[in-house]
């Protein structure tokens, strides 16, 4: 057991994950470095203040942002690093747009826009399907979570709303009687067909992540109708595959329809997303290969790791043992 420091324990972060399993990946381990991939940093807070202690000087952790990165997120990883005296030099922070980067910057962490959107692998389900009939207006693929704003599709006339699992959120209405709504958890396959039976895809939040669903309808061909948000998901939106509105349904209502009467080319939506995807894992491969060079892996060449290591949405969710990784 790693000792506690006194004035540590008693802090409590504002969220840390419930459960044993929880995203965080040894990316890369040798002789010469360890590189972990772990998701916000507030979240690790349990396991950090049991073994922080334990990081080498030679470990290294790319951070996923799994949530919008406020200033008050900011203050409060910056405190935990110095209340457990972690070498920000041995964290790079992968920020989903550039709002976030000036939150953290008071605090000098380092780190850069690598939107976790582009860790979507495209080769994985989520494609445009040739032949397919468009039977709904709108699609809206989200938990059914009050912050996802689902009333605001509520004049959306053919909708269809696929809900995967609230993770305790608050429970949001919907609105009635829509086209399709799924009773049971849907495969990825059959969500894709979906998505592809939709003219655009709704994505209703003022603030969370950078949303994979909104990526995903992306990757589909079809466009986004977004309402002004926080997060990081509207770094991939421009004036050819998306319309970003007020939040009211009246104009959520007014953009599906024009969806609807003038229809985007889904190969060149898919491919826009592409191209700037391959532009953030360049960025992280460049990183990569710099904490290769400074920890003397002369022998390990970051792009042929990468493209070896590559996994559709890059991090791993299951119960670390951190007995035998830092013990």
């Amino acid at each position: 057991m790693t000792n506690v420091m006194p004035h540590a324990s008693g802090f409590k972060a504002s969220y840390v994950w419930p459960n044993a399993a929880f995203p965080f990946r040894v990316y890369h381990s040798s002789k010469k470095c360890r590189v972990f991939i772990i998701e916000n940093i507030q979240h690790n807070w349990n396991w950090l203040l049991e073994w922080h202690d334990k990081i080498r000087d030679t470990d290294f952790f790319f951070v996923y942002c799994g949530w919008y990165h406020s200033p008050a997120f900011a203050r409060e990883a910056h405190k935990i690093f110095e209340l457990l005296k972690l070498q920000k030099s041995n964290f790079f922070i992968m920020f989903n747009s550039p709002e976030e980067m000036e939150n953290f910057r008071p605090f000098e962490f380092q780190g850069d826009v690598i939107n976790h959107n582009a860790w979507l692998d495209e080769a994985v389900t989520m494609r445009p399907l040739s032949g397919i009939e468009k039977k709904f207006d709108a699609i809206y693929v989200g938990r059914r979570s009050a912050f996802k704003r689902h009333m605001l599709a509520e004049k959306v006339a053919r909708l269809a709303l696929v809900a995967g699992i609230n993770h305790g959120n608050n429970i949001s209405p919907v609105p009635d009687n829509p086209a399709f709504i799924n009773d049971t958890p849907l495969s990825p396959e059959h969500v894709c067909h979906t998505i592809n039976q939709s003219h655009c895809g709704l994505i209703l939040s003022a603030i969370e992540g950078a949303c994979f669903a909104s990526s995903e309808y992306l990757l589909c061909g079809v466009p986004v109708v977004s309402t002004p948000s926080q997060g990081g998901r509207d770094v991939w939106y421009n004036g050819y595959n998306s319309i970003v509105c007020d939040p009211d349904p009246e104009a959520v209502a007014e953009a599906v329809d024009f969806f609807c009467r003038h229809r985007p080319d889904p190969r060149a939506i898919r491919a826009m997303h592409i191209e700037q995807a391959k532009a953030y894992r360049t960025r992280f491969i460049m990183e990569l290969q710099s904490v290769f060079d400074r920890f003397g892996e002369k022998d390990t060449d970051a792009t042929k790791y990468f493209e070896r290591n590559f996994k559709h949405k890059l991090r791993a969710s299951y119960k670390p043992d951190f007995a035998e990784i830092f013990g």
